[in-house]
């Protein structure tokens, strides 16, 4: 038994989990954002960072003291309810959205740059899963082979872009912005990242490498989880802040304006920065970030799965079941998928941070209504903005645009906090 954790599985895991939620989203977004920020960049990264690490970094605190499975933790509000509500949420963000669009986003930005068209697409789907699938077949290898390897990798490419960009910068930075509101924007497109979801999945594969690593007590692996968060969340910070600056220098060119295509002016960044081997370089990093992201998803659909069905020695095959369904999808073309899983996962988003949020202060909570109330509520609103977007409440539409903070994308918010303030009377009564 260890009764000390050692700083270097900290970092191998803490590189593990950074590398799964840096995929292909997070590295292009950044750069958009800096671009429409101009001289407050620094005001929207830190609005990013927040919204996207924060929560994050939120989820898997909370998820520590649950073995990592928000299943057990969303059982507070009702054993049917956790198993739904985890089940759509892993297949929605895992094999039926997020994990086809690695490879589709690699082939884009990775493959067709350097290729063309020569280099088959299905081909590359097929490839790229079976490279995915011999990657994540083993559940005690999946940390020391993004962590140790993968990641630094990724990080040491990340790192020559930015660095060459603040020594030879683009150009100057703008001294005005296209948007009013940076920092609600920085907010906005960091809470819409979703990646607190990816933190409700990720963490299981993290409690998991916490535990090989035997420590004494579960104390220590909750604290050893944390810290691994935290590393992850940093790197994820340094980065972001790397790639929002790039994108502020590109303002004082004057040659973009808020409709350009995000994945146009990442690559016209990375040339602009590295010349001739830019589309080398950003190759590199993209077919890393869609990699790793895809071993962390993948591997966490199996943990959750076999988990589910309480078979330990299942989680082979549901590597390879979900690497088959996602190397599928890829290949029949994503944008179906998202038409269809979008809306699911932006109901459930907001009640997932409620339960991941209130479970940060579950071992004081006592009364299982403190969860129920707020959680349904949030799932209630989160639903009805998803109808609002689709045009589909006409009656309570002004209702629901004139909430509170619903600029931000969280209208839910508020009256989830009546809720839970009902909800805490509640339980004191009943106490009494």
């Amino acid at each position: 038994m260890n009764t000390e954790i050692k700083k270097k599985d900290l970092f191998v895991i803490g590189f593990a989990l950074f590398a799964m939620f840096f995929g292909a989203g997070n590295l292009i977004f950044p750069p958009f954002l800096g671009l429409i920020s101009g001289a407050k960049w620094s005001t929207a990264f830190i609005g990013f960072s927040i919204a996207d690490a924060g929560l994050g970094l939120l989820a898997i605190i909370a998820l520590s003291k649950y073995d990592g499975s928000l299943n057990v933790l969303a059982s507070r509000v009702n054993k049917v309810f956790a198993i739904i509500i985890s089940t759509a949420i892993i297949l929605c963000i895992g094999p039926f959205l997020a994990t086809p669009r690695t490879a589709a986003t690699t082939y884009e930005i990775a493959i067709m740059p350097i290729f063309g068209e020569s280099f088959n697409r299905y081909l590359f789907s097929a490839l790229f899963f079976v490279l995915v699938t011999v990657l994540t077949i083993k559940p005690s290898k999946v940390v020391d082979i993004v962590g140790k390897f993968l990641t630094p990798a990724l990080l040491i490419c990340i790192a020559v872009l930015i660095t060459n960009g603040i020594i030879n910068p683009i150009g100057e930075v703008s001294n005005t912005s296209m948007i009013e509101n940076v920092l609600e924007r920085g907010i906005k497109d960091g809470y819409q990242t979703m990646d607190a979801i990816a933190g409700c999945m990720f963490s299981l594969v993290v409690i998991n490498a916490v535990k090989a690593m035997n420590y004494s007590s579960k104390k220590i692996e909750i604290r050893a989880t944390i810290i691994s968060g935290v590393i992850a969340a940093i790197c994820l910070a340094l980065i972001y802040g790397g790639l929002v600056y790039l994108g502020a220098q590109v303002t004082g060119l004057g040659i973009y304006d808020m409709n350009v295509d995000t994945t146009e002016l990442l690559v016209d960044i990375t040339n602009r920065v590295m010349g001739g081997v830019g589309v080398y370089i950003l190759a590199i990093i993209t077919a890393l970030a869609c990699l790793t992201t895809a071993i962390g998803l993948i591997s966490a659909t199996a943990n959750f799965f076999s988990d589910l069905i309480h078979k330990e020695n299942y989680y082979s095959a549901f590597v390879i079941i979900g690497s088959v369904v996602s190397a599928l999808i890829s290949m029949l073309g994503v944008s179906q998928i998202i038409s269809i899983s979008a809306p699911i996962l932006e109901t459930l988003y907001p009640c997932a941070i409620t339960i991941v949020i209130i479970g940060l202060f579950s071992d004081r909570i006592k009364d299982n209504l403190i969860f129920q109330i707020p959680a349904i509520i949030s799932l209630v609103f989160g639903f009805l903005y998803v109808l609002l977007d689709k045009e589909l409440l006409q009656g309570l539409a002004s209702f629901l645009e004139n909430m509170p903070l619903k600029e931000f994308g969280l209208g839910w918010v508020v009256p989830t906090l009546v809720g839970l303030v009902i909800a805490i009377v509640i339980a004191k009564v009943r106490k009494k």
